[in-house]
């Protein structure tokens, strides 16, 4: 491994996002650390020069790394994924938790297909699939394979919508 030039300092080397968690605290933190490898990186999160001396989050050894990834384009695209993938997993986890389940049903067939697959769209994975304009035949540009998240938003909604007494009927197709 090559040290950084007097010149470059340690911008030559690249830069690590480094989030580090104390669950017994709640405390939790990210750094960012100039270094030649990951390994590198979490050593000097681990070094004492930016941990307080005394109180709460001053003990290293009591945090866990919970995500570590190099700076760029990249990295930021890959924090966003897994923010949105947590989000994703905390509305899944406590939808499931309110219908009392561990996996979801769907009980309207055709309305939660149509469900999932907004869902899925919308909001487990915007901009992989385009939503279509309506014009086309929609069983043709349903989606095969949803996303399990998308079938526990989708039946949450439905348990919701029969809350406020509201039911979801098939319309009559117009035909001249």
């Amino acid at each position: 491994m090559s040290e950084p030039s007097s010149a470059g300092g340690e911008g030559a080397l690249p830069r690590f996002r480094v989030e580090l968690e104390s669950p017994e605290e709640r405390i939790r933190r990210a750094t960012q650390v100039h270094a030649g490898t990951m390994e590198e990186a979490l050593a000097k999160v681990r070094e004492g020069d930016g941990w307080p001396d005394a109180g709460p989050g001053s003990d290293p050894g009591r945090f866990r790394v919970v995500e570590a990834a190099e700076e760029g384009a990249e990295g930021e695209a890959r924090r966003d994924r897994n923010a949105r993938r947590r989000y994703l997993n905390t509305i899944v986890e406590s939808g499931l938790t309110v219908l009392g389940k561990s996996v979801p049903e769907r009980p309207h067939a055709e309305f939660s297909d149509v469900l999932c697959d907004f869902f899925t769209r919308a909001v487990v994975l915007p901009g992989h699939y385009p939503f279509t304009s309506g014009d086309e035949d929609g069983d043709g540009n349903r989606l095969l394979h949803q996303h399990g998240g998308a079938a526990v938003l989708a039946e949450l909604l439905i348990k919701h919508l029969a809350g406020h007494g509201l039911t979801v009927t098939q319309a009559a197709n117009d035909q001249a």
